[in-house]
């Protein structure tokens, strides 16, 4: 996914919003959906960066689609429609949960595995990730057929094998 100085403002001026009138939490989940939605259906990623489809019928789309988010989610989108920056929203939303982890000191920590992990070993993971990094993680675990054995832990930039 594609940064974009544009997005990282509008994510940071939406996390301090959220967080002034007092609906993080709710703007959380909101921005969970919008890049769920986002990323199970690339046709709205084109619709959002297309210079055909008019403004006024991207917006109605949206809406629409989004129509049980929040009323500041709801903002969020219009405010975007007026200054023809659609196609940022879905980078928003995974800039804006970027944030939101960084505000709760969460991060998150991707496991690849040749098989999937059981409980006993996730939790293991995690209370070593916690000795490491003194955070709460929320942890992934990715399966590779192609791994003989082992396991690779990605936290942040950092590569564990």
């Amino acid at each position: 996914m594609k940064t974009n100085r544009a997005a990282i403002r509008y994510a940071k001026a939406l996390i301090l919003e959220s967080i002034e009138k007092d609906n993080l939490e709710l703007m959380y989940s909101d921005m969970q959906i919008v890049l769920n939605t986002f990323s199970e259906n690339e046709n709205l990623q084109s619709l959002a960066e297309s210079r055909i489809i008019k403004n006024s019928v991207k917006l109605s789309s949206l809406n629409l689609i989004f129509k049980d988010l929040s009323k500041l989610s709801i903002s969020l989108i219009n405010v975007l429609s007026e200054n023809n920056r659609l196609a940022l929203l879905e980078v928003i939303s995974f800039k804006f949960i970027e944030l939101y982890k960084e505000h709760k000191g969460i991060q998150s920590a991707l496991v690849t595995t040749a098989v999937p992990l059981n409980e006993e070993m996730k939790s293991h993971v995690l209370e070593v990730i916690s000795k490491l990094t003194n955070k709460k993680t929320i942890l992934n675990n990715k399966i590779d057929n192609s791994l003989v054995g082992g396991f690779v832990l990605r936290l942040g930039d950092i590569e564990y094998n």
